[in-house]
């Protein structure tokens, strides 16, 4: 098992971004597990063939439609990421920005019982990279993290958190990254 942890100056979304692009390239498909406001999956669609945009929230899925209106290669799903490996047989990465719809309720979020069910399914398919954002700046985003680390490490992964110093918050957010 190999760690890399790298402290970054940028915001951790375009931090998530800049390794995105060392990753995909334009015949890619990727899955976008939180579609959320609709950002991530909007990037995606810029740089790869084909997305399929998961979030648990009605809302989520009408911004994210909103914003990549004329983006024609994006497949949305009202469901929870806990399906990815049964609904698409074949992918070339999938990234999460787990924790709750930014301007939302914050009460609702995602669940450390759903990112366990997921990783642990996207681990036995052994396929493509993983890249998560974990927000630990709540309680059940902080289980996410420390589950996170705990699983990686369990699997003998090599993998990458990368950490921002951009981010004056005490727990700030972290990037996790590997591929199979």
């Amino acid at each position: 098992m190999h760690i890399k942890v790298t402290y970054m100056n940028k915001r951790i979304n375009e931090l998530a971004h800049d390794l995105i692009l060392e990753h995909i390239h334009s015949d890619s498909i990727i899955v976008d597990a939180t579609t959320g406001n609709g950002h991530d999956t909007l990037f995606l669609a810029k740089h790869v063939k084909h997305v399929y945009a998961y979030d648990v929230l009605q809302t989520a899925i009408d911004h994210s439609k909103l914003l990549t209106k004329d983006y024609q290669n994006i497949t949305y799903l009202h469901k929870s990421h806990e399906f990815i490996t049964t609904d698409i047989p074949t992918y070339d990465g999938i990234i999460f920005n787990l924790g709750y719809l930014p301007g939302g309720d914050k009460k609702v979020s995602t669940t450390l019982e759903t990112t366990i069910k997921t990783l642990k399914s996207i681990h036995q398919k052994h396929q493509g990279f993983v890249l998560i954002v974990a927000y630990p700046g709540h309680d059940e985003g902080l289980k996410e993290l420390c589950f996170i680390q705990t699983f990686l490490d369990q699997t003998k992964l090599s993998y990458r958190i990368i950490k921002n110093n951009f981010e004056s918050k005490k727990q700030a957010p972290q990037i996790f990254f590997w591929k199979y």
